[in-house]
């Protein structure tokens, strides 16, 4: 036993001997230095040094390591192409083994080298896609990754006709645009690429996204998700495009704009009553929309639908909103020739007298033309406007017209 002993006793001091010869901080910082240099074949013997005696040392040695196994893999043959890659993979599984709560989102990594290279191995890249979905949600954040991943799901359901695979697909659908969402908040320098993952995701799901489809699956959950603001503002969405009168599109704006008020669950609650003949809902919640808005175009968008829907019944209302729009999107034409109508079809409100009638087609000509100035595409358009409103505007040669002060909702000093 006494012997037994002994012998563990000079293993374990063999062994610490051995760590201590090695200095884990000059290996990283040879292996560093080798990397930067793009001395890959030192690195990798340094590696190898590394790899035995400071695995467990510093997270930075995996990330250096990483860049040579990637140049491997770029410089391997086509035959040698999977070899690399599943170098690279047993990179990941050790680094994963040795620093199991790191933040490198490495199932995603994994995923990727292999759809990157072109390895026929799609059940395998989707195996690391859903761990990553399940199990790193806030490091999954590559958009060809999230695109490739519902792919996947969507070719493995989309074959079975039946609800049951529609009910799945509907699901995976509203749960990945909801990390999409999350990532587009977060990281917003991406939206372009996380704006086609979304574009793409509704290219495959167009024929299952139907109000027949959607309405009994959003019922169902509803209950169990009305609390869960992504899931929320997933389904608002579709719903958006999708069946914007349904009832339940009421109540998942409401629940949404109570937990989470921001101008696009406004606009869902909007379109909703726009959509069922509430108009003064529809108005209140547009004007939410727009003061809530931070994008400057989004809330000139916003503005000018508001003006749109009040354009006859309160022009004084829809003149303020359009301006709006303007004041946050000047070099968008439409805006002016919707503020030129907008004069002229207020004539039998503020024109009290003939002149004021000439004044306010004298207004409208001026406000159209600014159309062509800001987007020049719409001068024809706003020349040929101009002139059938000054057919109405006829004087004397001779005469000399003062400025007319138009009253009303206009309220403007017109010059001819």
């Amino acid at each position: 036993m006494k012997t037994k002993l002994i012998i563990l006793f000079v293993l374990v001091l063999a062994q610490f001997a051995i760590a201590q010869e090695v200095n884990c901080a000059e290996k990283e910082s040879q292996l560093s230095k080798f990397v930067v240099n793009k001395e890959f074949q030192k690195a990798s013997d340094v590696w190898n040094e590394i790899k035995v005696s400071c695995a467990t040392s510093n997270e930075n040695i995996y990330l250096l390591e990483s860049r040579v196994l990637q140049y491997n893999i770029e410089m391997a043959s086509h035959e040698n192409k999977e070899k690399e890659v599943r170098e690279l993979i047993k990179h990941y599984d050790l680094y994963d083994k040795n620093f199991p709560i790191n933040t490198n989102g490495n199932f995603v990594k994994r995923a990727m080298a292999l759809y990157d290279n072109k390895i026929d191995a799609n059940v395998e890249i989707y195996g690391y896609l859903d761990q990553a979905f399940n199990l790193q949600k806030n490091t999954f954040n590559n958009p060809q990754a999230l695109f490739t991943y519902f792919k996947l799901y969507f070719d493995k359901y989309n074959s079975e006709k039946t609800p049951v695979a529609t009910d799945k697909l509907i699901s995976k659908y509203v749960d990945v645009t909801s990390l999409v969402n999350a990532n587009i908040q977060k990281l917003s320098f991406k939206s372009d690429e996380y704006e086609r993952v979304l574009q793409g995701m509704n290219s495959l799901m167009n024929r299952l996204l139907t109000c027949d489809n959607l309405l009994p699956y959003i019922k169902y959950n509803f209950t169990a998700d009305k609390t869960n603001v992504d899931w929320l503002s997933s389904v608002g969405e579709t719903l958006l495009s999708k069946c914007p009168n349904s009832p339940i599109f009421e109540a998942v704006g409401l629940n949404l704009h109570q937990l989470k008020p921001s101008s696009r669950s406004a606009y869902y609650l909007a379109t909703y009553y726009l959509n069922t003949a509430q108009q003064d809902k529809a108005t209140e919640f547009y004007t939410q929309s727009a003061s809530l808005e931070t994008n400057k175009l989004e809330k000139a968008t916003t503005c000018y639908t508001i003006a749109s829907i009040l354009s006859t019944s309160d022009r004084e209302k829809s003149k303020e909103m359009v301006l709006m729009a303007i004041e946050n999107n000047p070099s968008n034409g439409a805006y002016y020739i919707f503020l030129a109508n907008l004069y002229a079809n207020g004539m039998n409100q503020c024109a009290f007298t003939e002149l004021d009638k000439k004044a306010i087609y004298k207004l409208a000509s001026n406000t159209v033309l600014k159309a062509a100035q800001v987007e020049p595409r719409l001068k024809p358009t706003a020349e040929q406007m101009s002139k059938d409103y000054l057919k109405n505007v006829v004087f004397d040669a001779k005469a000399k017209m003062k400025p007319v002060k138009l009253g009303c909702w206009i309220n403007q000093a017109v010059q001819f």
